[in-house]
């Protein structure tokens, strides 16, 4: 033989016997040595009779004479000394010197079971393999294809003729590549070297279980690799199309879950029993000032800074199947000053082992709470307005009754002095007629301005105290003049509120001080500020005449006077209980100090605004 037919002879899959017209044995291939034993070191098979029977020779002439490509049962023998039956091509090939020598290539086993796996390649056997829908092939130590199924070769598409017996593997691949089966490869490109070293590296780790590659259009294959006990490598290709097709319709709707978490206006986090963070939206990363890749198996703890709010969420112990849920409002404040509310709801997952995984959702509800908030502030508002319509009500029944009563009394004395005709006392009782309805017309001017207050919200914005004094003294500068008093003011602060209510308050207050001032002695009225955990206090404090803590009660409702006579201390009795309304739209409280003399304290406390308490943001756990 030539090198090239010795080559192909020796690379067959099946069984191939050179012997003489004496049925010995003159050559035979690696399957032939396999097949009938002859694998044992030092064992030269050669001149051996493989034929069972007499007249073997003129039995193999006849059957060369039939054709080549028929098959013939025989009964051959093997090493062992046993014999078995298999149909065999017979091949008439003279040598050299013109004498019969014959090829016999065994197809298939008819007998003789024991020597069945030895025949690689038989008529039932690649029937067999061709029903197969996978991709089926060996190749040997060479990684030449030694033999193949019809669905690896139908597979290859255009490239199917590239794929016969002795054909390596890295042409075969070639031949795909230039066939178009490696979607985006082009033949003499980087990429096509790439691929060709790829599929070869794949064919021979055969521990690795395997690879999934594109193959085709819109087909992928999972090439696997196994090593057979001859050495030789048994590759499968099996068709995943339809898997890959289900994943990426599944990996579609996990994108388009996850795209639904991350624009939900919600926080939303996922961990385990022992804390680990097993997922966290845009929306939380953000919050915590992380993203959410850094936040995956992160420690729950490590990210929160506000473990004393939210501990309570994180005790897995805590959550039962009966009650698997948790809700949680809370109200945090940011180093700005500004409050954020949040409610959190936790969901328990349970396995056999208990509480297996926890999903929480973070809302902002801050809004609501400021409406909430909002409508508690206008219910109280309300409530101070019906309040105060009941004191009007009460007022109209009985303070204004007493001038009305002086009018009528006053206008009948007129009537019977005019009807007798004695006129000597009409001026006396017109005198009592118009001080009756000029005391009637403050009233009426004092209950006015009380109740625009008391329906008034007022929109707070930082205002400062001392401004607000330094505006009242102005409105009150004829006051202090003609008192020959003084005032003494203090630096104070701002505090939240409306500053024409706060400059209202401050004149009430400071007019009482000096009103209510002793005879022939000059008025001394100090204003000052003290801050305290309650508050800034607002307090003017003056020398005068006092007021005695057993009328400490009543001295804030309206028209209390605790001075009848108007020729020495004029007013309505409404002063006070305006200050107490202006302070009650701020939120805040007014009283009597009860231990200070000589003289009165009015203590005004306005609440502070809440102080940041740093870096506590509200995150989850």
């Amino acid at each position: 033989m030539d090198g090239l037919a010795a080559t192909l002879y020796q690379n067959l899959p099946f069984p191939v016997v050179v012997v003489d017209a004496e049925a010995r044995l003159v050559s035979h291939n690696d399957a032939a040595a396999r097949t009938f034993g002859w694998t044992r070191d030092a064992c030269d098979p050669a001149g051996t009779v493989v034929l069972e029977g007499a007249a073997a020779g003129a039995l193999l002439a006849r059957q060369a004479a039939g054709g080549r490509e028929n098959t013939h049962a025989l009964c051959f023998r093997h090493d062992n000394g046993t014999t078995f039956d298999a149909t065999a091509h017979v091949i008439d090939m003279p040598d050299a010197g013109g004498l019969p020598t014959y090829a016999l290539l065994l197809r298939s086993l008819l007998s003789g079971g024991s020597h069945g796996e030895q025949i690689l390649l038989g008529q039932r056997i690649a029937a067999a393999l061709d029903t197969m829908t996978e991709g089926f092939a060996i190749f040997d130590g060479g990684e030449r294809l030694v033999m193949f199924n019809r669905s690896y070769k139908e597979r290859c598409g255009p490239a199917r003729d590239a794929v016969r017996v002795g054909v390596t593997l890295e042409n075969i691949t070639r031949a795909n590549i230039r066939a178009g089966m490696f979607p985006g490869i082009r033949e003499g490109t980087p990429e096509a070297e790439a691929m060709v070293r790829s599929r070869l590296e794949s064919h021979r780790n055969t521990d690795s279980g395997g690879t999934v590659f594109e193959f085709g259009k819109d087909r992928w294959i999972r090439g696997e690799s196994h090593v057979a006990e001859t050495g030789d490598i048994v590759a499968l290709r099996i068709d995943v199309s339809e898997l890959k097709r289900a994943e990426a319709a599944l990996e579609e709707r996990r994108r388009e879950y996850l795209s639904l978490l991350q624009i939900l206006p919600d926080m939303i986090l996922r961990f385990d029993r022992d804390l680990t963070i097993r997922f966290a939206n845009d929306k939380y990363a953000g919050f915590v000032g992380s993203t959410t890749d850094e936040l995956i198996g992160r420690y729950l703890p490590d990210v929160s800074c506000s473990l004393e709010h939210t501990a309570v969420l994180m005790d897995i112990d805590s959550y039962t199947r009966a009650e698997p849920m948790k809700t949680l409002e809370l109200c945090l404040e940011g180093s700005n000053g500004q409050e954020t509310w949040l409610l959190w709801t936790t969901v328990a997952i349970f396995d056999e082992g208990g509480v297996c995984e926890i999903v929480s959702t973070g809302r902002d509800i801050t809004e609501a709470k400021r409406q909430q908030q909002q409508v508690e502030a206008q219910t109280k508002e309300l409530r101070r307005k019906n309040e105060a319509l009941d004191q009007f009500t009460a007022t109209v029944s009985h303070d204004l009754k007493a001038p009305l009563r002086h009018l009528s009394m006053f206008a009948e004395m007129i009537s019977e002095d005019l009807h007798r005709g004695d006129i000597a006392e009409l001026p006396h009782y017109a005198d009592h007629v118009r001080k009756s309805a000029a005391r009637m017309r403050r009233i009426i001017d004092s209950l006015l301005e009380f109740s625009q207050i008391a329906y008034r919200i007022a929109t707070p914005k930082p205002v400062s105290l001392s401004d607000v004094v330094r505006e009242a003294l102005v409105l009150l500068e004829s006051h202090v003049h003609e008192a020959g008093g003084r005032v003494e003011t203090a630096p104070m602060p701002e505090v939240l509120g409306d500053p024409e209510l706060l400059k209202r308050l401050a004149q009430n207050l400071i007019g009482n001080a000096l009103k209510y001032r002793r005879p022939d002695t000059p008025p001394v009225v100090r204003v000052y500020c003290r801050e305290r955990a309650e508050g800034i206090q607002f307090i003017v404090e003056d020398d005068g005449i006092g007021i005695d803590p057993q009328h400490v009660g009543r001295i804030f409702e309206v028209f209390q006077r605790l001075h009848r006579d108007e020729t020495v201390y004029q007013g309505t009795g409404v002063g006070l209980a305006l200050a107490r309304r202006i302070v009650e739209s701020h939120n805040g409280v007014i009283a009597l100090d009860t231990q200070y003399g000589p003289g009165a304290r009015f203590v005004v406390t306005f609440p502070q605004p809440v102080k940041s308490r740093g870096n506590d943001r509200g995150r989850l756990g």
